[in-house]
Protein backbone atom coordinates (compact mmCIF):
# COMPACT_ATOMS: atom_id res chain seq x y z
CA UNK A 1 0.00 0.00 0.00
CA UNK A 2 2.75 2.58 0.76
CA UNK A 3 4.22 1.97 -2.73
CA UNK A 4 0.78 2.42 -4.32
CA UNK A 5 0.25 5.68 -2.40
CA UNK A 6 3.70 6.86 -3.45
CA UNK A 7 2.98 6.19 -7.12
CA UNK A 8 -0.38 7.96 -6.92
CA UNK A 9 1.21 11.05 -5.38
CA UNK A 10 3.97 11.09 -7.98
CA UNK A 11 1.52 10.79 -10.87
CA UNK A 12 -0.79 13.40 -9.35
CA UNK A 13 1.88 16.07 -9.10
CA UNK A 14 3.47 15.17 -12.43
CA UNK A 15 0.06 15.62 -14.08
CA UNK A 16 -0.03 19.21 -12.73
CA UNK A 17 3.25 20.14 -14.42
CA UNK A 18 1.83 20.81 -17.88
CA UNK A 19 -1.13 23.05 -16.88
CA UNK A 20 1.04 25.09 -14.52
CA UNK A 21 3.72 25.45 -17.21
CA UNK A 22 1.05 26.74 -19.59
CA UNK A 23 -0.02 29.21 -16.92
CA UNK A 24 3.60 30.33 -16.62
CA UNK A 25 3.83 30.87 -20.38
CA UNK A 26 0.69 33.05 -20.23
CA UNK A 27 2.21 35.08 -17.38
CA UNK A 28 5.43 35.50 -19.38
CA UNK A 29 3.41 36.67 -22.38
CA UNK A 30 2.06 39.60 -20.37
CA UNK A 31 5.53 40.52 -19.16
CA UNK A 32 7.46 39.97 -22.38
CA UNK A 33 4.93 41.29 -24.93
CA UNK A 34 1.92 43.02 -23.36
CA UNK A 35 3.63 45.53 -21.07
CA UNK A 36 5.07 48.60 -22.79
CA UNK A 37 8.82 49.22 -22.95
CA UNK A 38 10.56 50.99 -20.06
CA UNK A 39 11.41 54.66 -20.70
CA UNK A 40 14.97 54.22 -19.40
CA UNK A 41 15.97 50.64 -20.24
CA UNK A 42 13.74 50.04 -23.25
CA UNK A 43 12.88 46.47 -24.17
CA UNK A 44 15.68 44.88 -22.14
CA UNK A 45 13.83 45.53 -18.87
CA UNK A 46 11.38 42.74 -19.78
CA UNK A 47 13.83 40.15 -18.49
CA UNK A 48 12.84 41.43 -15.04
CA UNK A 49 9.67 39.32 -15.34
CA UNK A 50 11.88 36.24 -15.39
CA UNK A 51 14.82 37.38 -13.27
CA UNK A 52 12.90 38.65 -10.25
CA UNK A 53 10.60 35.61 -9.89
CA UNK A 54 13.48 33.11 -10.18
CA UNK A 55 15.47 35.10 -7.61
CA UNK A 56 12.53 35.03 -5.19
CA UNK A 57 12.10 31.29 -5.79
CA UNK A 58 15.78 30.77 -4.99
CA UNK A 59 15.37 32.66 -1.70
CA UNK A 60 12.15 30.83 -0.84
CA UNK A 61 13.42 27.29 -1.43
CA UNK A 62 16.78 27.80 0.24
CA UNK A 63 15.04 29.17 3.34
CA UNK A 64 12.53 26.29 3.15
CA UNK A 65 15.42 23.80 3.05
CA UNK A 66 16.86 25.32 6.22
CA UNK A 67 13.47 25.29 7.97
CA UNK A 68 13.04 21.59 7.16
CA UNK A 69 16.58 20.97 8.43
CA UNK A 70 15.99 22.75 11.74
CA UNK A 71 12.68 20.93 12.32
CA UNK A 72 14.43 17.68 11.45
CA UNK A 73 17.05 18.23 14.13
CA UNK A 74 14.30 18.94 16.67
CA UNK A 75 11.93 16.12 15.61
CA UNK A 76 14.28 13.15 15.44
CA UNK A 77 11.42 10.75 14.66
CA UNK A 78 10.76 12.55 11.36
CA UNK A 79 14.38 13.36 10.53
CA UNK A 80 14.58 11.18 7.41
CA UNK A 81 11.35 12.52 5.92
CA UNK A 82 12.31 16.12 6.66
CA UNK A 83 15.75 15.48 5.19
CA UNK A 84 14.05 14.48 1.94
CA UNK A 85 11.99 17.68 2.05
CA UNK A 86 15.13 19.74 2.65
CA UNK A 87 16.98 17.91 -0.10
CA UNK A 88 14.23 18.58 -2.65
CA UNK A 89 13.98 22.22 -1.57
CA UNK A 90 17.70 22.91 -1.91
CA UNK A 91 17.69 21.20 -5.31
CA UNK A 92 15.22 23.82 -6.46
CA UNK A 93 17.08 26.59 -4.65
CA UNK A 94 20.27 25.67 -6.48
CA UNK A 95 18.60 25.67 -9.90
CA UNK A 96 16.83 28.98 -9.28
CA UNK A 97 20.02 30.59 -7.93
CA UNK A 98 21.79 29.55 -11.14
CA UNK A 99 18.92 30.99 -13.20
CA UNK A 100 19.06 34.23 -11.19
CA UNK A 101 22.78 34.55 -11.94
CA UNK A 102 22.25 33.78 -15.63
CA UNK A 103 19.32 36.15 -16.15
CA UNK A 104 21.05 38.82 -14.08
CA UNK A 105 24.09 38.61 -16.35
CA UNK A 106 21.90 38.83 -19.45
CA UNK A 107 20.20 41.91 -17.98
CA UNK A 108 23.52 43.42 -16.93
CA UNK A 109 25.20 43.18 -20.34
CA UNK A 110 23.12 45.91 -22.07
CA UNK A 111 22.58 48.02 -18.93
CA UNK A 112 26.07 47.88 -17.36
CA UNK A 113 28.09 47.03 -20.47
CA UNK A 114 29.53 43.83 -18.96
CA UNK A 115 28.32 40.27 -18.44
CA UNK A 116 29.77 40.13 -14.94
CA UNK A 117 30.96 42.56 -12.28
CA UNK A 118 32.13 41.80 -8.75
CA UNK A 119 29.17 43.79 -7.52
CA UNK A 120 27.96 43.01 -3.96
CA UNK A 121 24.61 41.63 -5.17
CA UNK A 122 26.16 39.45 -7.87
CA UNK A 123 29.04 38.30 -5.67
CA UNK A 124 26.80 37.42 -2.72
CA UNK A 125 24.42 35.54 -5.04
CA UNK A 126 27.38 33.61 -6.44
CA UNK A 127 28.47 32.70 -2.91
CA UNK A 128 24.92 31.53 -2.17
CA UNK A 129 24.95 29.36 -5.30
CA UNK A 130 28.36 27.89 -4.43
CA UNK A 131 27.18 26.98 -0.92
CA UNK A 132 24.24 25.15 -2.52
CA UNK A 133 26.70 23.36 -4.82
CA UNK A 134 28.76 22.41 -1.76
CA UNK A 135 25.61 20.83 -0.32
CA UNK A 136 25.31 18.57 -3.36
CA UNK A 137 29.02 17.70 -3.39
CA UNK A 138 28.87 16.78 0.29
CA UNK A 139 25.73 14.75 -0.26
CA UNK A 140 27.22 12.88 -3.23
CA UNK A 141 30.57 11.98 -1.65
CA UNK A 142 29.55 11.05 1.91
CA UNK A 143 28.98 7.27 1.91
CA UNK A 144 27.38 6.95 5.34
CA UNK A 145 23.73 7.94 4.96
CA UNK A 146 23.29 9.32 8.50
CA UNK A 147 26.47 11.40 8.30
CA UNK A 148 25.36 12.54 4.85
CA UNK A 149 22.00 13.71 6.12
CA UNK A 150 23.37 15.48 9.18
CA UNK A 151 26.18 17.31 7.38
CA UNK A 152 23.92 18.26 4.48
CA UNK A 153 21.34 19.75 6.83
CA UNK A 154 24.01 21.90 8.47
CA UNK A 155 25.06 23.22 5.07
CA UNK A 156 21.40 23.92 4.19
CA UNK A 157 21.08 26.08 7.31
CA UNK A 158 24.32 27.89 6.43
CA UNK A 159 23.00 28.55 2.92
CA UNK A 160 19.87 30.20 4.32
CA UNK A 161 22.01 32.52 6.44
CA UNK A 162 23.31 33.97 3.17
CA UNK A 163 19.84 34.87 1.87
CA UNK A 164 19.40 38.11 3.88
CA UNK A 165 22.98 39.06 2.97
CA UNK A 166 22.10 38.78 -0.72
CA UNK A 167 18.81 40.62 -0.28
CA UNK A 168 20.22 43.57 1.67
CA UNK A 169 23.55 43.76 -0.18
CA UNK A 170 22.35 46.67 -2.35
CA UNK A 171 21.54 48.65 0.81
CA UNK A 172 24.65 47.74 2.80
CA UNK A 173 27.31 48.25 0.12
CA UNK A 174 27.70 50.51 -2.89
CA UNK A 175 26.24 48.54 -5.77
CA UNK A 176 25.63 48.77 -9.49
CA UNK A 177 22.47 46.76 -8.92
CA UNK A 178 19.29 48.76 -8.58
CA UNK A 179 17.62 48.77 -5.13
CA UNK A 180 14.47 46.77 -4.43
CA UNK A 181 11.91 48.15 -6.88
CA UNK A 182 8.71 47.50 -4.95
CA UNK A 183 9.75 47.52 -1.31
CA UNK A 184 10.04 51.23 -0.70
CA UNK A 185 6.99 53.45 -0.91
CA UNK A 186 6.95 55.41 -4.13
CA UNK A 187 9.02 52.82 -6.00
CA UNK A 188 9.98 53.38 -9.62
CA UNK A 189 7.58 50.81 -11.14
CA UNK A 190 4.13 51.61 -12.51
CA UNK A 191 1.03 49.83 -11.22
CA UNK A 192 0.60 47.62 -14.30
CA UNK A 193 4.26 46.57 -14.24
CA UNK A 194 3.97 45.79 -10.54
CA UNK A 195 0.83 43.71 -11.07
CA UNK A 196 2.33 41.68 -13.94
CA UNK A 197 5.51 41.11 -11.96
CA UNK A 198 3.48 39.97 -8.96
CA UNK A 199 1.48 37.56 -11.15
CA UNK A 200 4.70 36.15 -12.65
CA UNK A 201 6.19 35.69 -9.20
CA UNK A 202 3.11 33.90 -7.85
CA UNK A 203 2.88 31.62 -10.89
CA UNK A 204 6.61 30.86 -10.72
CA UNK A 205 6.28 29.95 -7.05
CA UNK A 206 3.33 27.70 -7.91
CA UNK A 207 5.29 26.01 -10.70
CA UNK A 208 8.27 25.56 -8.39
CA UNK A 209 6.02 23.97 -5.77
CA UNK A 210 4.73 21.40 -8.26
CA UNK A 211 8.33 20.65 -9.32
CA UNK A 212 9.25 20.37 -5.64
CA UNK A 213 6.57 17.75 -5.05
CA UNK A 214 7.73 15.75 -8.08
CA UNK A 215 11.36 16.00 -6.97
CA UNK A 216 10.41 15.07 -3.41
CA UNK A 217 8.76 11.90 -4.70
CA UNK A 218 11.81 11.10 -6.83
CA UNK A 219 14.14 11.46 -3.82
CA UNK A 220 11.86 9.18 -1.81
CA UNK A 221 12.08 6.56 -4.58
CA UNK A 222 15.87 6.91 -4.79
CA UNK A 223 16.29 6.39 -1.05
CA UNK A 224 13.93 3.42 -1.02
CA UNK A 225 15.98 1.83 -3.79
CA UNK A 226 19.23 2.59 -1.95
CA UNK A 227 17.84 0.98 1.20
CA UNK A 228 16.86 -2.16 -0.73
CA UNK A 229 20.29 -2.40 -2.36
CA UNK A 230 22.01 -2.13 1.01
CA UNK A 231 19.70 -4.75 2.49
CA UNK A 232 18.18 -2.42 5.02
CA UNK A 233 14.80 -0.88 5.57
CA UNK A 234 13.50 2.56 4.88
CA UNK A 235 12.06 4.60 7.71
CA UNK A 236 10.21 7.63 6.35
Amino acid sequence: MPDVDFQKKFRFWRAWLLPVMVLQLVAWYFGLFWIGADKDQGEVFRIMFVHVPVAWCAFWWIIAAAVFAVIGFVRKSAFETLDQCSHAAIDLGTVFAALALATGSIWGRPTWGVWWDWDPRLTSTLVLFLVCCAYHVLRSFTPDIQARRTSAQIVAIFAAVNVPIVYYSVNIWRSLHQPQTFVKKGGNASADVGMVLLINTIVMLLLSYVIYRVRRSAIDAEERLEAVREGGGFHG
